[in-house]
């Protein structure tokens, strides 16, 4: 499941807690700026 930081508080918002609010907004603090949080995947390229 994807899962946003809120720019503003830094509280991990969950994608059924944005549909208590109307629009995309942090629950908590009603910032509108999220941010999708990555795996902590390490990818390895082979340089040339």
């Amino acid at each position: 499941m994807t899962q946003y930081r809120c720019q503003r508080c830094k509280e991990t918002v969950l994608p059924t807690d944005m549909k208590i609010v109307p629009g995309i907004k942090c629950p908590k603090c009603g910032n509108r700026i999220l941010f999708k949080e990555r795996p902590p995947v390490v990818r390895k390229v082979k340089a040339r």
